[in-house]
């Protein structure tokens, strides 16, 4: 994923991205772990990229809950503040400003010795 653009990915990018059918993606949407959609459209049910793809990595990997404390989770966290943001049109965080961001919470996170379990 390009991390410098939210991007919103319906049933069929998914599909595409997993080799599977979009009925099935459908089926999978239903499901407790699936991510929750961002919006429901006239053409279906939408959601944001990155949210699908930490969804796929917890799948492969089976850990739900995967890794808190590394540069991954920490730039996932400043990427959801920066789909908060957006969702409440409060304002668009672009790629610069998402870096910016995950270099203010990486010491914030230490500080509270976020440590791996």
């Amino acid at each position: 994923m390009d991390s410098t653009v939210l991007r919103l990915v319906g049933a069929r990018e998914i599909a595409t991205r997993l080799g599977r059918s979009r009925q099935r993606i459908q089926q999978l949407a239903e499901q407790d772990d699936f991510p929750e959609p961002f919006q429901e459209l006239a053409m279906g049910r939408v959601w944001w990229e990155h949210d699908i793809e930490d969804w796929i990595h917890r799948a492969r990997d089976g850990d739900p809950a995967g890794d808190v404390c590394g540069d991954d989770a920490i730039r996932e966290l400043a990427e959801r503040i920066a789909d908060h943001l957006a969702e409440r049109d409060q304002i668009f965080v672009d790629g610069d400003l998402i870096g910016a961001l995950v270099e203010i919470l990486r010491p914030a996170l230490r500080s509270l010795r976020c440590r791996r379990d």
